[in-house]
């Protein structure tokens, strides 16, 4: 880890995959400022350039939407669905852009924008303080948001003023392999480090360079981030005592770990070769067919007799503030985050919905995975939706596989938690690694 001034990094620009930026240096951050003030400027040459070359510009009938590779599919049957009950609307569009990635896409290049857009909850508060997403004020729309649990309404506002339709709740849930892992095992990260194992098996994994995860461990040892209610900048309390405590825990306990992603474990479940791993329902469907009838699945594991504590997230659907068509934009998200497609969002990909009508559904009620996902939600702290998350995601992230990986020594822990501290809050600029 180093605290320089970052230097710009290469991006594909198409819109099937894009990578994390990092924070921008004062010269990125003026010419995005130059970008916004000449941005009525760049739209009406780009209506006059549509127009000359007769693409659809202003349509009050054809927009696009943004959506998950591997929500591409069920987002195309609720697309077809949709058009089938408003048969004026001539044409919607799909493109693949990540959710982690939207709010970076955005950024990069706001006319291209699509104009109904999926984000984790904590890009929010960044796209919103740029002007980039239009409030919801319909009534029809703010009373159906409001049929969604409390915390999910909540987490598509900032200051008291709606932006997201609220689609799913997210939180990280425990897999294990019950032939390796016993249930009474799985319940803490001693117990699975403790298991009978072989050598050709890791006892447990996640993934190390992910701070979606891996905060996992400084709020289990009680650190806060960006003060109690995740909206004071100028806290982070990472170089603490608790924060000292938990790299300690990790780098203890490295060689039980293995660093592997939701693909690689669901391979190494199906040859038995991992006990444990950390993800989200998300990695259900691949896990359940790779461990078939020795699929375990629970809250998190318990570390140092302490309950491990997690991120939870919302996915939202929002509107893009240059949308020419409001109107069916706003109807289209609502339409994505409407129970019946919460549903099958979460019958196609283990997506837990928020519609009140949905708690008590049979079909959600006796899936083992919602349940750990629920019971996990007892122990999740929302995640904050200031615009200062983007200084917090990759400088954790390379930071606890620093330490996973032996290049962080505890002795040292003070003085890196000390910077890493003061990047989070942004007065230091971060540069990451090659």
């Amino acid at each position: 880890m180093q605290a320089v001034m970052p230097h710009s990094t290469d991006r594909s620009y198409g819109m099937v995959s894009f990578k994390r930026g990092l924070p921008r240096c004062f010269l990125c951050k003026e010419l995005n400022d130059m970008k916004k003030r000449m941005l009525p400027a760049l739209l009406t040459i780009v209506m006059c350039t549509c127009i000359i070359s007769g693409c659809q510009s202003g349509s009050s009938s054809t927009i696009t939407v943004w959506c998950s590779e591997l929500d591409k599919e069920l987002i195309t049957s609720m697309v077809d669905s949709f058009m089938a009950t408003n048969p004026a609307i001539k044409s919607i569009d799909i493109e693949v852009c990540e959710d982690d990635f939207a709010r970076e896409n955005f950024e990069e290049n706001p006319l291209a924008a699509a104009d109904v857009i999926c984000i984790p909850h904590d890009q929010l508060g960044a796209l919103v303080s740029q002007g980039f997403l239009h409030e919801i004020t319909d009534k029809k729309h703010i009373d159906a948001i409001n049929d969604n649990t409390t915390a999910s309404v909540r987490a598509g506002q900032i200051e008291n003023r709606q932006y997201g339709f609220p689609s799913s709740f997210e939180t990280h849930m425990l897999f294990y392999d019950r032939s390796i892992v016993t249930d009474a095992a799985a319940q803490s990260l001693e117990g699975i480090i403790s298991s009978k194992i072989t050598e050709d098996v890791i006892p447990f994994g996640m993934d190390f360079a992910n701070a979606y995860y891996t905060a996992n461990f400084f709020y289990t040892y009680g650190c806060v981030l960006f003060g109690e209610n995740g909206e004071d900048r100028d806290f982070c309390d990472f170089n603490s005592d608790a924060g000292i405590a938990a790299m300690t825990y990790l780098i203890n306990n490295a060689k039980s770990f293995g660093d592997i992603t939701g693909d690689i474990a669901a391979e190494l479940f199906r040859e038995h070769k991992l006990g444990a791993f950390l993800g989200g329902p998300w990695n259900a469907a691949g896990i359940t067919d790779a461990l078939k009838g020795n699929y375990g699945c629970a809250a998190l594991p318990s570390i140092d007799g302490m309950d491990m504590q997690s991120f939870a997230g919302f996915k939202l659907y929002c509107v893009n503030a240059e949308t020419k068509n409001r109107s069916v934009a706003m109807d289209l998200a609502a339409w994505f985050t409407n129970p019946s497609n919460q549903k099958a969002r979460f019958q196609d990909r283990n997506l837990i919905p928020v519609a009140l009508s949905l708690v008590d559904d049979i079909d959600v009620a006796v899936s083992t995975t919602a349940k750990a996902v629920m019971a996990q939600g007892a122990n999740a702290v929302a995640m904050p939706s200031i615009p200062e998350m983007s200084n917090f995601w990759t400088p954790t992230g390379d930071f606890t596989l620093a330490c996973y990986l032996g290049e962080i020594a505890i002795s040292d822990l003070p003085a890196r938690l000390d910077e890493l501290t003061e990047i989070i809050k942004g007065n230091i600029f971060y540069e990451q690694k090659d």
